[in-house]
């Protein structure tokens, strides 16, 4: 029977990591890159200025392990190398993602007469070196790439002063202490003189520790050569790739240091080099090729369908079908969570392009070589339970941080220990397993709805796993969740603790879980100069409200009505004089009242010494308890929003309506009303 990959195969570009030095000016590395939208920024940057000024800039590029920064660099090297198949490889790359920019490009290379030449281009990676030799290997390369090898003085005014300065960094004697950074500096404005010149160094934390460790570290060359590239200066491109902006490599040295690379870092424009979930689909949609018509219809229909699940089930990204087939053979549900997969316990795309390329046998590769393809019938899909052996058996939980790991043990000591589960069950749970481990809030999570779409049928092995203590069911989040529970008997105690503050008074809940802050009268404040701050508090519709304090720091106060709703406050001994007390009267609580009555259960389940002692119990009431917080959050704005709210400024008549203002219009009406003739400031 054929199988998956004499259909579908995993482009070799994607096998390996970018590695500057050894594919700079190859056009191999650059087959089926995407230029995301980070990528096109940083090139639109450079191009943008390389052709419509002489001079040149500075760019620092932080990004995590495995983002995509060097591969980046290998398009920048390409687009602006000599002409060939690579330049012409690369800069169709960039006219696709963006014709402008590659019309950027074009002008860069025509204004410096460079289209044929290419510019001055040195990669490096660095190590843990002085920096003046990482420097020097960059123009040693870029001299190298264009000339083939250091040129006689005739041809490179430079090449006596970089031949002085290699044999400096290659010497034993201790009397000769390296390249000086004044002959690094004229070597490239020598270089830039000629063509641009763009300086790029990988990898450049290394070089940043060295610094932090050497306290005779010197950090002005840098700078000088930054510098000679901005302004009204020379050519001269500096890009450095990094994991940390230059002040958290060096936050532990001294404040003298730390002030000198703050100079430094002020040369240069830091871009912050992280990719969208989108991207990775896109890269994921870049890493398979079909091979023939037939599978590509055969596809496109399976995703038809699938889109149409995606998007009843609220996951809009995966709604459009031309996405989920390019994302083929991984199941929808494997495109949607991978990202936040890769980036919360992986290297970002080394381990996206990891998993599809890798000879893991729980890899995308491994599963298009073993997996059998029917002539008809339903697709076969790679799923979250063959992601889950993926993440687990290759090792990335030895890569984590101790608190990113305890989620991870817990959950495979569990799965590993659970004996008896037959291959559904365990397909299952592990399913569950992935979606617990990317889900916080929305519909990416294991409800009942989203599982019986996996593909693996979860009637009766839903069941079966609660039954065997596999999973449980936290019906106030409606999700199955793998990890272990507790003997305790939380519904029970959040019943009893309900009982309990049913009779309290809403007033009283409320105070309690919520102490809401002070607002401005917004307009009044903007039209007077004099800032009109009112304290707010929860009163009941029947209370008698005191006047606020004549020494308070507050110009007035807003009592917000949460009980016996649609009755006003009356106001006690009323005066001309007294500060501003506004009442905010909504139509209905009803929302309010549930959510801080459940957070006022809550927390009294918590109090409770039994569960001060059990951690599994805690952490499930912590989740309750966030959210509860969050309920309550959206029923306050809602109870008093504009058109659920009536709003009344407390008087001797009773209440009188600030029917032109809502919120802190409202607020603004009543500071006018009580504060007239406010002097207005300058």
């Amino acid at each position: 029977m054929a199988v998956l990959a004499d259909g579908i195969r995993v482009l070799p570009r994607f096998a390996r990591s970018a590695n500057v030095e050894r594919d700079s000016g190859q056009a191999g590395p650059l087959d089926g890159y995407v230029v995301t939208a980070r990528a096109l920024d940083v090139v639109e940057q450079i191009a943008a200025i390389a052709a419509t000024k002489l001079s040149g800039g500075a760019w620092s590029l932080t990004g995590p392990y495995g983002s995509g920064k060097s591969s980046l660099a290998l398009l920048l090297d390409a687009a602006l190398g000599p002409a060939g198949t690579t330049q012409d490889v690369a800069g169709r790359l960039i006219a696709e993602a963006s014709p402008t920019v590659g019309e950027l490009v074009r002008r860069a290379h025509d204004k410096h007469q460079t289209r044929d030449v290419g510019f001055y281009r040195g990669l490096v990676t660095a190590a843990r070196e002085p920096l003046s030799h990482t420097i020097l290997k960059a123009l040693h390369r870029a001299v190298e790439g264009v000339y083939g090898e250091i040129p006689p003085e005739s041809e490179l005014a430079a090449a006596n002063t970089l031949k002085g300065a290699l044999d400096d960094m290659k010497t034993d004697d201790p009397r000769r202490i390296g390249p000086s950074p004044a002959a690094l500096v004229d070597i490239a404005k020598c270089l830039a003189e000629d063509a641009p010149l763009l300086l790029i160094i990988d990898e450049f934390g290394k070089s940043l520790e060295a610094i932090r460790d050497s306290p005779a570290a010197d950090p002005y060359l840098l700078q000088q050569l930054a510098e000679a590239g901005q302004g009204a200066g020379l050519p001269i491109f500096i890009l450095t790739l990094q994991h940390l902006s230059f002040e958290d490599y060096l936050v532990h040295t001294d404040d003298t240091k730390r002030r000198e690379w703050a100079k430094v870092q002020g040369r240069f424009e830091h871009v912050s080099y992280v990719e969208s979930a989108s991207q990775y689909r896109a890269f994921i949609g870049n890493a398979f090729e079909v091979k023939d018509d037939a599978m590509r219809a055969r596809i496109g229909r399976w995703a038809r369908s699938e889109a149409r699940t995606m998007g009843s089930l609220g996951i809009r990204e995966l709604s459009d079908p031309e996405v989920v087939a390019a994302c083929y053979p991984l199941h929808p549900l494997v495109a949607t969570v991978l990202p936040e997969l890769c980036n919360r316990y992986g290297q970002h795309e080394r381990t996206l392009f990891s998993f599809l390329t890798s000879a893991d046998p729980a890899s995308a590769a491994s599963f298009l070589q073993e997996t059998s393809l029917a002539d008809v019938g339903t697709l076969p899909t790679l799923g979250l339970d063959t992601v889950y052996d993926y993440f687990v058996a290759n090792g990335t939980l030895g890569t984590l941080s101790a608190g990113q790991s305890t989620r991870w043990g817990e959950i495979a000591t569990l799965l590993r220990d659970a004996h008896r589960l037959s291959d559904r069950q365990r397909s299952l749970a592990k399913t569950i397993a992935i979606l617990n481990l990317v889900s916080t809030t929305g519909v990416v999570r294991a409800s009942r709805r989203l599982l019986a779409q996996t593909g693996i049928g979860v009637a009766g092995a839903l069941a079966e796993l609660e039954a065997a203590g596999i999973v449980t069911y936290r019906g106030f989040a409606d999700e199955y969740r793998i990890w272990r529970g507790t003997d305790i008997d939380i519904r029970s105690l959040l019943d009893a603790a309900r009982q309990r503050t049913h009779g309290k008074p809403l007033v009283e809940i409320l105070s309690a879980v919520d102490q809401p802050g002070p607002v401005v009268a917004a307009r009044h404040s903007a039209r007077h100069d004099v800032l009109r701050v009112f304290a707010r508090r929860y009163v009941d519709g029947r209370e008698v409200v005191p006047p606020l304090d004549t020494f308070s720091s507050f110009d007035g106060e807003v009592v917000l009505v949460v009980g016996s709703v649609g009755t006003v406050p009356t106001l006690a001994k009323p005066s001309v004089a007294a500060k501003p007390i506004v009442a905010a009267i909504p139509n209905d609580v009803t929302d309010l009242e549930n959510a801080a009555r459940e957070i006022a259960a809550i927390t009294d389940v918590l109090e409770d010494p039994v569960v001060e002692r059990d951690w599994v119990a805690r952490r499930e009431l912590g989740e309750r308890l966030a959210q509860a917080r969050v309920a309550l959050e959206h029923a306050i704005n809602n109870a008093f929003r504009a058109e659920a709210c009536r709003w009344k400024l407390l008087d001797a008549s009773g209440g009188r309506d600030l029917s032109s203002g809502r919120g802190t219009a409202a607020l603004s009406e009543a500071a006018d009303l009580v504060y007239p003739s406010t002097p207005r400031i300058g």
